[in-house]
């Protein structure tokens, strides 16, 4: 595996592969311990309770790296080149299914032009991939190479780390959405804003893939020997054409899915800035797609020592019931006084309830 001596700020496409390989093998070998010692130090890395109610230090260390590696294994891989990252750093971010929203279900993306630092160490890379519960796990890199540079250290942790050195992470529940992303006072919102604006950059046209890079024999071979397939690499640059804004009525696909049943459009009048969010459910009816108050919170990031919330969750509400309830659009979102009990759901008069001619209420 090559160790390219990168002496300016910038990560060309040419050298993800060899940042995915040389990560795969940390994580196969030096995490461990190296993660084991940090834990005993204090920090405090994001666990699933399971691995939390571990004992012993190596053990939740050991889980920790293989879980990550695991995500890191079946990851797409994508580069943004310095234009595709300015791109990205103004794309809009508009909440929704992040399932949806990312643009495979495991990734690793790096940034030719790193969107943020910490402490002037440049992150590079960030990962994501399916949770223990079916949510979203984020994870944050340092440029090695670029922290053995600024902070005078011995070239040999290049070897015991590899190119990208672990940062921070972040796990968010299921239909959760990472309230860091909309408060930019906070100190961690630009690992949460440079994410997902790449994101969200892609998915609406703000950049573009304009070339695909295959893995290099000598990277094919490595990943062979690891028994992993090296993917092709998606190289983006700035779209041609102006960005598309992320649509409520995308939003209600994405977080409702296969529940909508379409061809049911609402038999009265709906106010301008509610009809958008209209949407027709087998056992609810015509409803609006509303915001609630947070219902949870998430982990915590392994260098805030803070909770990261869990932004508003979406929630399908009658539409009677929100017209009684009272509404206003923020951030181009409906919110809503209504009540929501964890175990009840949304607390409705079933009396709101609307069902079409040969769809009567189950």
């Amino acid at each position: 595996m090559s160790t390219p001596d990168r002496a300016s700020e910038l990560t060309p496409a040419a050298e993800v592969h060899d940042m995915w390989l040389s990560t795969l093998d940390f994580l196969a070998g030096n995490a461990t311990p190296a993660w084991a010692h940090m834990i005993d130090a204090g920090s405090d890395f994001v666990m699933p309770p399971q691995v939390r109610a571990l004992r012993r230090s190596t053990d939740r260390a050991a889980a920790l790296a293989r879980a990550e590696a695991d995500r890191l294994a079946a990851a797409e891989l994508f580069h943004f080149d310095t234009d595709a990252c300015r791109a990205a750093a103004k794309a809009e971010v508009r909440t929704q299914s992040l399932l949806e929203l990312a643009p495979s279900p495991s990734g690793l993306i790096v940034w030719e032009e790193a969107p943020f630092d910490t402490g002037g160490i440049p992150i590079r890379a960030a990962s994501w991939g399916i949770a223990y519960d079916g949510g979203t796990w984020m994870s944050w890199w340092i440029d090695t190479a670029a922290a053995i540079r600024l902070r005078g250290l011995p070239n040999q942790i290049l070897g015991i780390n590899g190119h990208l050195t672990f940062h921070e992470e972040a796990h968010i529940p299921p239909n959760g959405w990472p309230g860091l992303v909309d408060r930019p006072e906070h100190r961690f919102y630009p690992a949460h804003r440079s994410l997902l604006g790449a994101w969200a950059a892609i998915d609406t046209g703000a950049v573009t893939q304009n070339r695909t890079l295959d893995p290099a024999p000598a990277v094919r071979k490595q990943a062979k020997r690891l028994r992993l397939d090296a993917r092709p690499l998606r190289s983006y640059g700035a779209g041609t054409v102006p960005a598309l804004a992320t649509t409520p009525e995308t939003i209600v696909q994405r977080t409702l899915g296969r529940l909508l049943l379409p061809h049911h459009p609402y038999p009265g009048n709906l106010p301008a800035d509610l009809a958008p969010w209209h949407c027709y459910l087998a056992d609810s009816g015509h409803c609006l797609l509303v915001m609630i108050d947070p219902m949870d919170k998430g982990s915590k990031t392994a260098a805030a020592h803070e909770d990261t919330t869990v932004a508003d969750a979406f929630v399908p509400a009658p539409v009677k019931a929100v017209l009684r309830a009272g509404w206003r659009i923020e951030d181009g979102h409906i919110r809503t006084p209504m009540r929501y009990d964890i175990a009840l759901g949304l607390l409705t008069d079933p009396d709101d309830d609307e069902f079409d001619t040969g769809h009567p209420a189950p």
